[in-house]
């Protein structure tokens, strides 16, 4: 598979020999600073080359786009795979005083949030919900930063239906897993920029092992995509180091519920099951606890747990 950065430059190499001195400029620039290309409008290429408006325009067109704003669409997967995080940072620093950063972090996600309503096919999102429900067993993957995200969709699917594995570690137990899996078997992998390589190792090894890939990342040129056989594009506008995943948790969470709404029964059975788990285990906090602790306290007349200051008078 042609990488984003090899496929842009062989387009630019194509066409390069019938540029004018003027596209040439353009091109130059491109090649040799194409990581900052991402973040400049059409003026400022323009200003930068020494060139007008149009010119950037007609290059883009050369190029075999519409214009520039589908020629930036297409170079985003090139940003989202070649920014180290030192890079992100940089552009992620505050320019505008006027915002705050978490005025302008929530802002990125709520864009994403509407990003996502608007993009999403609900009929493909069915579809998927369909697939994970009728799989008699899935696995779910996704390492480094994305390895938070198949722990909580992994987690929440446990609540609603059996036969669930969760693996962000790549463990022997899961490839040995894949190689004796029934014909009934999914895996859903979860994996967004910068994209690791186990991520695209294991569902090449479960594609051997015949077991069907449900994918989610950020763009249809995502290694994650061209190897899934269903799959939902949940693309991330703003580029930080810091991962802004707000609407990604919101598309899982709503997946979740939508499988559990095709079987009530058997969402309700796993559901109290897993109460009656945790319950017996004693997980989770209750008010029982309150009470437990306060008739400790009086019977050892202990009045606090943290030593205090002395009074100085």
């Amino acid at each position: 598979m042609k990488s984003a950065k090899k496929d842009l430059f062989d387009k630019i190499a194509r066409i390069y020999p019938t540029l004018s001195p003027k596209k040439r400029r353009v091109a130059d620039l491109i090649m040799d600073d194409y990581k900052n290309i991402f973040l400049m409008t059409a003026r400022e290429i323009a200003e930068k080359c020494q060139v007008s408006e149009p010119t950037i325009i007609r290059f883009s067109v050369d190029m075999g786009f519409s214009g520039y704003t589908e020629f930036l669409q297409y170079t985003k997967g090139l940003l989202h795979t070649e920014l180290t995080g030192a890079e992100r940072l940089r552009r992620s620093s505050p320019k505008d005083r006027a915002e705050t950063t978490i005025q302008s972090y929530c802002r990125n996600a709520i864009d994403n949030l509407n990003n996502l309503m608007a993009s999403v096919s609900v009929e493909e999102f069915k579809q998927i919900a369909a697939k994970i429900h009728r799989a008699d067993k899935v696995f779910v993957v996704g390492y480094r930063a994305s390895g938070t995200l198949a722990h909580h969709f992994g987690y929440l699917l446990k609540k609603v239906r059996p036969q669930v594995v969760i693996d962000t570690d790549l463990s022997w137990e899961l490839i040995d897993s894949l190689f004796e899996s029934g014909p009934n078997t999914l895996m859903v992998a979860i994996a967004f920029p910068r994209y690791p390589r186990r991520t695209i190792e294991i569902l090449e090894y479960a594609k051997k092992c015949n077991v069907p890939v449900v994918g989610f990342s950020d763009t249809p040129k995502s290694p994650i995509i061209t190897l899934s056989d269903l799959y939902m594009v949940l693309d991330i506008e703003g580029v930080s180091f810091v991962d802004p995943f707000a609407h990604v948790i919101a598309f899982l969470g709503a997946l979740v519920h939508e499988i559990a709404f095709l079987d009530n029964k058997e969402a309700m059975h796993c559901i109290l099951k897993f109460d009656r788990g945790v319950k017996a285990a004693e997980e989770f906090y209750t008010e029982e606890d309150v009470d437990q602790r306060l008739v400790y306290r009086e019977r050892t007349k202990i009045t606090s747990l943290w030593p205090q200051k002395e009074d100085k008078e």
